[in-house]
């Protein structure tokens, strides 16, 4: 008994060894997929974020498959539970797809500044998240106090990915203290954030003493943020605002983004403002960015110079930030950066929309498309979309998209493609695809189909036995057999089945034994045959001798009688 359970044991290792791993990992990724097409199904997944259920889980797929409205919803941010001392106990740290969609009529308001929430947002703190393809409508109107980190999309971000998402939060604070972060994200640590726009205006014209607003980030640590755009009016009384992101810090970037929002700044020149960082520090970087909006200083009592507002960046904290390709709309008694001069260059609006500034810009280094209607814009986002061919051993696999071959995955913009695909045997694979931010429009599976096999030998082999006379063989059965065993639905794959098919017709018709002649009874096989008329000439001679015996013999007897007489 026990050799036997061995056996059996053995034999399901051996039968699980030959499942591919690829169907667990379908398997694995499916059980993992939570799909959100309703109001209720959001709250739901909320409620599993701030029980625990997606702590460290960095393989879970969240897939927002619907555009959702939250009017009368009191949002509290998904990611909320905090010990006593601010320690987060539960946070998202996974993938979540927007796919394009948009969760409109967000209203942050009830339960901004609570102390439970000192990260607010649609996400309150992500870990090793990703969060791409997202739209969050909105508003707050700030009516408790509190020290938050305050970011439309997500309040933390630490070792995460925010890409392809959009703001259209409006933050609007007129009399109430607040300490804290505004922007699309609210404090960026070890992240990257790019492809993102926030088009939401930011009012706060209360005089606040620790605060950074930024149309992308409020605060940037050891963080890129890359191909941003800000479209929003700031209006601030902050120490730190600016138009991409309010302080940036600690080896943080800035690479390749533009904002043309108006910008207010208030007071009496004791914050730092600048159009696209309020302050900077230690080997932070500000490269190929661009201000092509309005400076109002029309409510700004600094005097002149203006020591802490700039075109670029408005403070430096330390002597090695990196300022490389950068341009601003000249405003009267505004420099790049007061500390730093050559921090950027300044151009009239009207000449920032001509095609001589995106060439500037572009030689440089710089990475935007040409708009004829305007300021330059940023290039569109990449998917990285790949394409699963089957089977999955085919060689020589050839992926071409318009055209130019590509690899896999490749990296397309939102759009449609004619997509080829050649492989060794197969027939060439045309169609085309259409790519946009939903995920599901990233991996296109393409089945080949291989080329016929080649049945040239087999009806040569056919054409010969269809010359047969079978009535003339003792047996033709065989022959006829291998005829009808040819099937004719084999791909090249199976040539060698098809070569086998063509040599047993052809064995068949070597085998064959033809039938003997017939005879008559009584007769030699060797007996002249009717119609033999090759001795005529002999016959007739021997005629017209056998004719000339007789005549000469008649004649002959005659004389004889005559003599006797």
């Amino acid at each position: 008994m026990k050799k036997k359970f061995l056996s059996l044991l053995l034999a399901l290792c051996l039968v699980m060894a030959l499942v591919p791993m690829t169907a667990f990992a379908e398997e694995n990724e499916q059980s993992n997929k939570t799909s959100i097409t309703t109001v209720d199904e959001l709250l739901q997944f909320a409620k599993a974020v701030d029980n625990g259920e997606y702590d460290d889980k960095t393989d879970a797929v969240v897939s927002l498959d619907a555009d959702l409205d939250l009017t009368g919803v009191a949002w509290t941010p998904i990611g909320s539970v905090f010990a006593a001392d601010g320690t987060l106990l539960h946070y998202f740290s996974g993938k979540f797809y927007g796919n394009g969609h948009t969760i409109s009529n967000l209203d942050f308001s009830e339960n901004y500044g609570k102390t439970e929430y000192p990260s607010f947002g649609f996400f309150s703190e992500v870990y090793g998240a990703e969060i791409s393809g997202l739209t969050i409508q909105g508003k707050l109107d700030v009516s408790n106090s509190g020290y938050v980190y305050f970011g439309t999309v997500v309040g933390v971000a630490a070792d995460s990915k925010i890409s392809d998402c959009v703001s259209d939060v409006s933050f609007t604070d007129a009399d109430k203290y607040i300490n804290g972060t505004v922007a699309l994200c609210g404090y960026a640590i070890n992240s990257t954030i790019e492809y993102c726009q926030n088009k939401g205006n930011f009012s706060i014209t209360k005089d606040v003493s620790s605060f950074q607003m930024g149309g992308i980030v409020g605060l940037a640590q050891n963080s890129t943020v890359q191909y941003c755009a800000n479209t929003g009016d700031m209006t601030s009384w902050t120490p730190c605002t600016g138009g991409i992101v309010g302080q940036l810090f600690q080896a943080s970037k800035i690479i390749n983004c533009y904002s043309t929002g108006k910008m207010v700044p208030l007071g009496n020149g004791t914050i730092d403002f600048g159009c696209i960082a309020g302050i900077v520090g230690a080997d932070t970087e500000i490269r190929h960015c661009y201000f092509a909006g309005e400076m109002d200083l029309s409510q700004y009592t600094a005097t002149t110079p203006y020591k802490r507002l700039g075109g670029i960046a408005g403070g430096v904290s330390s002597d090695t930030p990196v300022f490389e390709n950068n341009y601003f709309v000249e405003t009267e008694n505004v420099s790049a950066c007061f500390k730093y001069q050559n921090a950027g260059t300044e151009k009239t609006l009207d000449s920032m929309k001509t095609e001589d500034f995106f060439n500037e810009i572009t030689a440089a280094g710089g990475n935007y498309r040409f708009n004829s209607n305007g300021i330059p814009i940023l290039p569109a986002p990449k998917y990285a979309v790949s394409f699963v061919v089957t089977p999955a051993e085919l060689t020589n696999v050839i992926i071409k998209v318009d055209g130019q071959v590509v690899t896999n995955p490749a990296n397309l913009e939102a759009g449609t493609y004619q997509a080829e695909v050649s492989a060794d045997n197969c027939e060439v694979f045309s169609s085309n695809i259409t790519i946009t931010a939903d995920t599901a429009t990233h991996t296109h599976t393409i089945a080949m189909t291989y080329l016929s096999a080649d049945y040239t030998k087999v009806d040569t082999a056919i054409a010969k036995v269809n010359a047969l006379n079978k009535d003339e063989y003792k047996d033709f059965t065989a022959v006829e057999a291998a005829v009808n065993a040819v099937v004719r639905d084999k791909n090249i794959t199976e040539q060698s089945q098809v070569d086998a098919m063509a040599t047993a017709i052809e064995d068949a018709i070597a085998a064959l034994e033809k039938k003997p002649a017939s005879t008559k009874p009584g007769t030699s096989d060797k007996s002249p045959q009717t119609g033999d008329t090759s001795n005529l000439a002999l016959w007739i001679v021997l005629l017209f001798a056998s004719g000339g015996a007789v005549t000469v013999t008649t004649v002959y007897v005659r004389k004889k009688k005559r003599s006797v007489k």
